[in-house]
């Protein structure tokens, strides 16, 4: 069991190093063609513009945390729905194990609904909202 415990830990940590490599290699191997100039220096990850609430500078890197922390949140969701049905469905007759897994699943869910909160108040506290209809 401890192995197996190592084993996830290891695979989780693995997980997590490659996540950032794997979400942000599009826009660090981006060509010059699609790079914009903001203030003499190239950049493919946001655009300077002097319009900030159409996309430009705070407001697409807010995009780019914003959409890599909802995915997050899904990923653990899920990943917490499906451990607690694991130990739901090995728990058997044992009610303790049955009443952590039904704990946990209802934890997930508070979690999950109290982001989709945050997330509606950040977009509404925003002027124009985070995504600006994208």
């Amino acid at each position: 069991m401890k192995q197996l415990f190592h084993k996830i830990i290891t695979s989780l940590i693995v997980f997590l190093g490659l996540v950032p490599s794997l979400v942000f290699s599009t826009t660090a191997l981006a060509t010059p063609a699609y790079a914009a100039s903001c203030g003499g220096v190239d950049t493919s990850i946001i655009s300077c513009s002097d319009n900030e609430t159409k996309g430009g500078g705070i407001f697409a890197i807010l995009n780019i945390i914003l959409t890599v922390l909802t995915y997050g949140v899904g990923i653990a969701g899920t990943l917490g729905i499906v451990i607690s049905g694991i130990q739901y469905l090995t728990a058997r007759d044992n009610e303790q194990q049955m009443a952590k897994a039904k704990n946990r699943i209802i934890n997930t869910i508070i979690g999950i609904a109290a982001y989709a909160v945050l997330w509606g108040f950040l977009q509404w506290l925003i002027p124009g909202g985070v995504l600006n209809g994208s």
